[in-house]
């Protein structure tokens, strides 16, 4: 039951980083693509962490925290800088 369930998530997230991924190619704002650009990363990282429960691995919950800490400061300096248009 456990196995079917995480499967079911795992197709649930692809089918939702290939929307995104859509919404990133077909739109023309740029503040739009950088949020897309951050739900597809975050959606791989997820479907990363439940990969991790039916692989082991070494480094596990390593790359979700490094993701977090990396991906919480880096969207937030290029979304300011694309809501000024590139001011300081």
């Amino acid at each position: 039951m456990f196995t079917t369930l995480m499967q079911a998530c795992m197709i649930i997230m692809s089918v939702s980083l290939l929307v995104a991924l859509g919404a990133v190619i077909l739109t023309k704002d740029e503040l739009s693509r950088a949020v897309m650009a951050d739900v597809i990363f975050y959606g791989m990282v997820c479907i990363y962490l439940v990969w991790t429960l039916w692989h082991s691995t070494t480094i596990g919950y390593e790359i979700p925290i490094l993701a977090g800490l990396v991906c919480g400061v880096i969207p937030t300096i290029s979304m300011a800088r694309i809501i000024s248009r590139g001011r300081r």
